[in-house]
C-alpha cells in the first residue's frame, strides 16, 4: 500500500545516495564501488522499458498475410533490440504486439523485417512507439514482400524514418462518369520538393471507401523528410485491377502548400492497357 511505497522511495534515496558517494571514493574502495555501481544500476534505475509495434498488412490482395514467423530489429540511436514479432498476419489485418525491454534504444530510426518461411507477406505499414515518445512510421514504400522463395520477394527486408514533417494529400475524384470512382487500387506517391524527394506510404484510410465520385479524400503521412517548396509529385498504382480517375491533388506539407490538376485526364491503373502505372505531375 502506500506504507510499502514510501518504503520503497526511501530505499531508492539510500541507494542513490550510496552511489554518488561511492563514485566519489571509488579510487580508494574499488571492490566496493563496483558493487553498488552494479547493484544501483539495476535495481534504482534499471526498470524495463515498453516497446509497441504496430503492424499494418496489405489488403488488396488475399494473398498478402502470412502464417510463418516474423522477426523484426529495431534500430536506436544507442541500442538495437531484437524480437519476435508474431505469426499471424491476415490480410488487411492491424496488430499490436507490446514488448517490455531492458535496451535503452533512444531515437528509433529504422527497422529491418525477417521471415522464416516461403508464406509470402505483404507488410504495408510498421509504427514503432518506444516508451512516450511519438509514434514512428515506416512505410513500405518501395513495395516490398517477405519470402524465402519467391520471385518478387525476399528474405528480409530494411525501412527508415524519414524525416519529422507530415505530409496531408487531399484527392479529388472525378464525377464526370460512374466508373471514375475505384474501389480497388493500391496507390503510393514521390513528392518532389527544392530540398529532395519523400515517399507516401499507401493512400487508404481504414474502414473508409476512398475514391468514391466527386468526393475528396484526406490521406496522412507522418515521419516525411522537409522537401521546401513543393516542386512536383508522381503518382504510382502499384496493384488493384481498377482504373481511377481524378481531377485534383493538393499536397501539404508543413506550411508548403501546392496543387495539381489532371489536365490530361489521365487515368491511373496498374493495367497499362487502362491507363498509367505512373504519372508525374509538376
Amino acid at each position: 500500500g502506500h506504507g510499502e511505497n514510501k518504503r520503497k522511495q526511501w530505499y531508492q534515496r539510500r541507494v542513490r545516495g550510496l552511489f554518488t558517494r561511492c563514485v566519489l571514493y571509488c579510487k580508494e574502495m574499488k571492490l566496493l564501488c563496483f558493487t553498488l555501481v552494479l547493484f544501483g544500476t539495476t535495481w534504482a534505475w534499471g526498470k524495463q522499458k515498453t516497446l509497441k509495434v504496430t503492424v499494418y498488412t496489405e489488403g488488396h490482395s488475399e494473398e498478402a498475410g502470412t502464417t510463418d514467423i516474423i522477426s523484426i530489429r529495431v534500430h536506436g540511436a544507442s541500442e538495437d533490440v531484437e524480437r519476435i514479432l508474431g505469426s499471424d498476419f491476415p490480410a488487411g489485418s492491424v496488430k499490436e504486439i507490446t514488448y517490455n525491454i531492458d535496451e535503452n534504444l533512444g531515437n528509433v530510426y529504422c527497422i529491418d523485417l525477417e521471415t522464416d518461411g516461403d508464406d509470402w507477406w505483404w507488410p504495408r505499414t510498421i509504427t514503432v512507439q518506444y516508451e512516450n515518445k511519438d509514434p514512428v512510421y515506416f512505410y513500405n514504400s518501395f513495395n516490398q514482400k517477405l519470402s524465402t522463395d519467391a520471385d518478387d520477394a525476399a528474405p528480409a527486408m530494411w525501412m527508415c524514418t524519414q524525416g519529422t514533417s507530415t505530409c496531408t494529400i487531399e484527392a479529388t475524384t472525378s464525377d464526370e462518369t460512374d466508373h471514375a470512382k475505384s474501389d480497388n487500387i493500391v496507390l503510393m506517391a514521390t513528392i518532389y520538393g527544392a530540398k529532395g524527394p519523400t515517399m507516401t506510404g499507401v493512400f487508404d484510410n481504414q474502414d473508409i471507401d476512398d475514391f468514391e465520385n466527386g468526393e475528396t479524400n484526406s490521406f496522412q503521412f507522418v515521419g516525411m523528410r522537409n522537401v521546401g517548396n513543393i516542386k512536383c509529385i508522381a503518382l504510382r498504382a502499384i496493384a488493384g485491377p481498377d482504373a481511377w480517375l481524378f481531377t485534383t491533388i493538393k499536397v501539404t506539407c508543413g506550411k508548403k502548400t501546392k496543387t495539381f490538376t489532371n489536365k490530361y485526364n489521365a487515368w491511373m491503373t496498374e493495367d497499362s492497357t487502362q491507363g498509367l502505372s505512373y504519372y508525374k505531375l509538376c
